[in-house]
């Protein structure tokens, strides 16, 4: 992502939370803003930033939204979401338009392993909050990320991962 797209991008946030022109970030500040963005967000290019801006503008700041966005609330638009923040190891959005869908490369950069993102309710009792490990494979992260149903054939290739699994281990029915 180049620098220009960034500073366009936050510089439209700016004016519609009406940030007054001495209160904007600096030169220096917004190097640093940018290589901070940047090192939370690699994959993320141009048009991706600049239309999650964009929606971030029309659907975040409806309800009183009267400071600058951290990196996980502006890139709720393009990213799967967590408690009101977003998730990197859940990936990206489904229902993306094309032209700001991931590439098989942006999708590389992600986490390998999806993760929660909110840590246990109680602390204290953190460990009784451990979900149970099974040998069998899980549904996949995305869809339970998401809340989207399953479609047709991620249901046939788990069903065809349990088949497979079922033999190796010797305990079909």
């Amino acid at each position: 992502m180049k620098i220009e797209t960034f500073l366009a991008g936050i510089e439209m946030v700016q004016q519609q939370l009406r940030v007054k022109k001495e209160d904007r970030w600096s030169v220096e500040v917004c190097g640093l803003k940018f290589n901070s963005f940047r090192s939370e967000f690699p994959e993320v290019n141009d048009p991706q930033f600049f239309w999650s801006c964009e929606r971030w503008i029309q659907d975040y700041t409806k309800s009183d939204f009267t400071r600058m966005p951290t990196w996980q609330q502006l890139m709720c638009p393009l990213y799967c979401v967590e408690n009101g923040r977003t998730n990197r190891s859940w990936g990206f959005k489904r229902d993306l338009p094309k032209f700001v869908a991931p590439t098989p490369e942006q999708i590389a950069q992600l986490p390998e392993q999806a993760r929660s993102i909110a840590g246990a309710a109680d602390p204290q009792n953190a460990d009784a909050y451990q979900t149970f490990k099974s040998d069998l494979p899980a549904l996949p992260s995305v869809t339970a990320a998401t809340g989207d149903e399953l479609t047709a054939a991620e249901w046939a290739a788990y069903l065809r991962g349990i088949a497979k699994q079922e033999r190796a281990n010797g305990t079909t029915n």
